[in-house]
């Protein structure tokens, strides 16, 4: 655990949130608290800014639900919506607080309880100062919930941008966001073939099957612990998680070890687990897979399993029609996984970064 004083002894929370613009410009605005009903109304606004925020993702009504449903987020304490003469929304900003990851990891790497601060503005009413008012709404309630937490490690206001965002870049800057963190989207062709490696000793592949789902909860959350900033994930998180749909399990491939008998439990030692986002493929020009999740244990590392699950998962796309394979990877990776990928043909096709506030 970090040494000095928990969060809630060393915040000083805002006693009130300060007040949202009633006008942009000639627009007139009506502010009131987010509520999950909003999920439909919300992923229309984020639809019309990602035509110019981040044109190749689609996002989904279905990924908006989730998000307004993580467990420790309150929407209509935490969000607000800013809504139009029309009733459209307009505007929309929350801060969610995360769950906190251990305090100490194997590899040493540095951990926060990170609140997560997303806010979106309708292109039709940006330049107004709309952004910049919503922005210091959310530092302000995100201040708010690190100021209730007891844990002793640094807090983190943070926000998330595609560096092509240049205003959005701007903005974070001029409200004193640092640079915390560079995450690398990575796209490579299903063909030609990675070639096959032989497997280490007892290690075999398997397409995802819903008895593995427990084995590799466990894995992932082994895998990524000495990674910044995650906290694992809870067997009620992992079901939720489960239930936002895209994902394939066909697709999916996991390194294996153990016969799955009581006397021999079946352990997953690496992990591919793909997502299919078939609403993406019309804007991105191809049918694509997504990587959403590569991982290895930690005693399996350096045996070359990250290569054969990603290998095995480019045969599959192949073999179901799909042209591509997309993933996404922290540029700092302390395993490395940034220059393994590009060893295995994967180029860069976007970048996102994270600016913060530590507390």
């Amino acid at each position: 655990m970090s040494d000095g004083p928990a969060l809630s002894d060393r915040i000083i929370p805002p006693a009130a949130l300060p007040p949202l613009p009633e006008l942009a410009g000639d627009v007139p605005l009506r502010w009131r608290p987010l509520r999950r009903s909003d999920a439909r109304r919300l992923h229309g606004l984020q639809a019309a800014a990602g035509e110019l925020d981040h044109p190749a993702d689609a996002g989904s009504v279905a990924a908006v639900r989730h998000e307004l449903r993580a467990p420790r987020f309150d929407p209509q304490r935490d969000g607000v919506i800013g809504l139009g003469p029309s009733g459209k929304a307009l505007a929309a900003g929350y801060a969610s607080l995360g769950e906190e990851p251990e305090s100490a990891t194997p590899g040493g790497v540095p951990q926060h309880l990170e609140v997560a601060l997303s806010g979106v503005v309708h292109p039709d009413l940006r330049g107004r100062g709309v952004g910049r008012q919503l922005l210091a709404w959310q530092e302000a309630r995100g201040l708010q919930l690190l100021a209730t937490s007891r844990s002793m490690l640094p807090g983190l206001l943070a926000v998330h941008s595609r560096t092509a965002c240049v205003a959005a870049t701007a903005l974070y800057v001029s409200a004193g966001f640092g640079l915390e963190r560079s995450w690398a989207s990575l796209a490579r062709q299903v063909e030609p073939d990675l070639p096959e490696r032989e497997l280490p000793a007892g290690i075999r592949l398997v397409s995802f099957r819903l008895g593995h789902s427990e084995a590799v909860r466990i894995a992932l959350n082994e895998a990524f612990r000495d990674h910044w900033g995650f906290a694992p994930i809870g067997r009620t998180e992992w079901r939720r998680q489960s239930a936002v749909g895209g994902f394939a399990p066909r697709l999916s491939v996991l390194a294996v070890e153990g016969g799955g008998a009581t006397h021999e439990p079946l352990r997953v030692a690496a992990f591919a687990l793909t997502e299919l986002h078939q609403s993406e493929w019309k804007l991105r020009g191809e049918r694509f897979g997504y990587l959403a999740t590569i991982g290895v244990v930690s005693r399996w590392r350096g045996t070359g399993l990250s290569t054969a699950v990603i290998a095995r998962a480019l045969r599959a796309y192949r073999r179901r029609g799909l042209a591509s394979a997309v993933l996404d990877v922290d540029a700092a990776n302390p395993s490395g996984a940034l220059a393994m990928y590009e060893r295995l043909g994967f180029r860069e096709r976007d970048r996102t970064a994270t600016y913060a506030k530590r507390h």
